[in-house]
């Protein structure tokens, strides 16, 4: 059953790193580490029969297998949580910059009273580069 102690940990690991780096900022960290992420998970949803039958034969591998799952279930869970508001995070700041753009665009030129110009007044070319 090592095989499946084996990737229980390394996901362990794995996932307690992407924890460590969400919480850091590094979301190149992030990305890079989803492919493995992915790959283990795939590989432990393959070694499901095997871990059932572990779990079913009892003793104390199995208890210490199933306090494995348990953390790992606990890590992905709270990982899951992390990504979820990183995605609404990132998505709330996407929609503050589209914003802006459409505020500084080249959409029409406004008065100081905030009223559109007249369209015969010709548009300025210049382009806000400070976003």
């Amino acid at each position: 059953m090592s095989g499946v102690d084996l990737i229980v940990d390394r996901l362990s690991r794995l996932v307690h790193d992407e924890i460590a780096a969400i919480g850091a900022g590094k979301l190149e960290t992030v990305r890079e580490l989803y492919p493995q992420k992915l790959a283990l998970m795939q590989e432990l949803e393959a070694s499901a029969d095997r871990v059932e039958k572990h779990l079913a034969e009892g003793g104390s591998d199995a208890r210490k297998l199933q306090d494995k799952l348990q953390a790992l279930q606990v890590l992905l869970q709270k990982d899951h949580e992390l990504l979820e508001r990183m995605t609404a995070a990132t998505g709330r700041v996407a929609k503050e910059l589209a914003r802006i753009r459409d505020r500084h665009s080249l959409g029409g030129l406004y008065e100081s009273s905030g009223s559109l110009r007249n369209s015969d007044v010709p548009k300025a070319q210049q382009v806000d580069q400070s976003i």
